[in-house]
């Protein structure tokens, strides 16, 4: 038997406009009474984003990851389809920056 899980979206989508700066934190709350655990991305720009995730407004700025260097969390360019990564409890709070001018579209979410 294959184990299958459903996400539920939890919340209204949001967008960050990304330049080679890291962006201000970014407030995301889900629906009132919801569990929201997991977050969709979706980065439709040409260049890669790098994105922290934390419960807390205070943070690190990401960082696009060099040579012999750790980096952040990475979505490719000129994504199709979301990907889906865990997050801290919402409400969470999200950081980006690109290698180029993006948007970047989060959407919290639930696994049921």
């Amino acid at each position: 038997m294959v184990n299958t899980s459903v996400y539920r979206l939890n919340g209204k989508t949001y967008t960050l406009s990304l330049t080679t700066s890291a962006s201000a934190a970014l407030l995301i709350t889900p629906k009132a009474n919801d569990q929201t655990n997991y977050v969709h991305l979706l980065n439709t720009g040409t260049g890669i984003a790098a994105i922290e995730l934390s419960n807390g407004a205070t943070f690190i700025d990401p960082a696009i990851a060099s040579t012999g260097n750790a980096g952040s969390y990475v979505l490719p360019a000129a994504m199709t389809m979301p990907i889906v990564i865990a997050c801290p409890a919402g409400p969470l709070y999200i950081k980006a920056i690109s290698s180029t001018t993006n948007v970047l579209y989060i959407t919290p979410c639930q696994a049921d």
